[in-house]
């Protein structure tokens, strides 16, 4: 796994993914007095093999943010130290076996378990004042792995058959994007699943499929899914597609992402939450297309 964990030039090699990350903090937080710090964290991994994660740090928890910034760190480092494995899983046309998968997917959270418990102790503080949810995504040259504890969204999107219908002078192929798990969302406003010493294996979500039509990934805590994913899973919004095609063109940058997020259109009717967003994209491989 590449060192670069925030953004890597997709025209190094024309199948690598190009991979890009930002935290922002919601304007509910920038409001407050004194204003609040963003409990958000992204990270990303570019290459042949890309890796996204979010966590987003529980609103009532005092740190938080320290929570989910030692948990993407943590998790990243785990997952490039364990590239072997993540070979072995992900790479082999085959295809994983399920339970493996999971299992990995409960190590990993296992681990940041581990890392909040330890920061909690190093600062004496309970563990519940550290806890986040938490996003992964890992791509393979065969499949992906995903996992989810609490709510945000994961969004892949795959290149289908066009509308012959459409004559738009394009190639014959369009983008679909879908999402991967459960909303994660309790009965009640910010009631979810956290990473903290209470977590239980089953409340890991986790799988995969094949990432052969597979263009681009998107891994995002509420606040940003809550203007680009509907509340079931079911619909996600095009303008998704729209920065993973400007990101495998090399034209979208984080600040970019920052503005869009501070934009009245995309603040409107929203709760002012922290965004925070991973994304990979690339070409689709060639093979796919005959």
């Amino acid at each position: 796994m590449p060192d670069e964990l925030i953004h890597a030039d997709p025209t190094c090699h024309p199948l690598n993914w190009a991979a890009l990350a930002v935290a922002t903090a919601g304007l509910s937080h920038l409001e407050a007095g004194p204003p609040l710090p963003c409990q958000d964290a992204a990270g990303a991994a570019a290459g042949e093999r890309s890796v996204l994660i979010v966590a987003d740090g529980a609103g009532s928890s005092p740190a938080s943010d320290q929570g989910a910034r030692a948990v993407v760190t943590a998790v990243m480092r785990l997952l490039d130290t364990l590239e072997a494995q993540v070979a072995r899983l992900l790479d082999r046309a085959g295809g994983p076996d399920e339970e493996n998968i999971n299992q990995f997917a409960r190590l990993l959270a296992k681990h940041a378990r581990g890392v909040l418990m330890d920061l909690a102790e190093a600062q004496c503080r309970p563990v519940r004042d550290l806890r986040c949810t938490l996003l992964v995504l890992v791509t393979g040259r065969s499949y992906l792995m995903w996992l989810k504890v609490g709510d945000g969204a994961i969004v892949i999107e795959q290149a289908v058959p066009a509308d012959p219908d459409l004559d738009n002078g394009g190639p014959g192929v369009a983008p679909l994007l879908i999402t991967l798990g459960e909303p994660g969302r309790g009965e009640f406003a910010n009631q979810t699943t956290f990473v903290d010493d209470r977590l239980e294996p089953d409340q890991v979500q986790s799988g995969s499929r094949p990432v052969g039509q597979m263009t681009g990934a998107a891994v995002m805590t509420d606040g940003a899914a809550e203007k680009l994913v509907s509340l079931d899973g079911g619909q996600v919004s095009g303008q998704l597609s729209h920065w993973l095609d400007g990101l495998r063109r090399g034209k979208l940058r984080q600040r970019d992402l920052v503005r869009l997020f501070y934009s009245e259109a995309f603040c409107r009717g929203t709760t002012g939450d922290d965004r925070s967003i991973a994304l990979a994209a690339r070409d689709l491989p060639q093979q796919a297309l005959e």
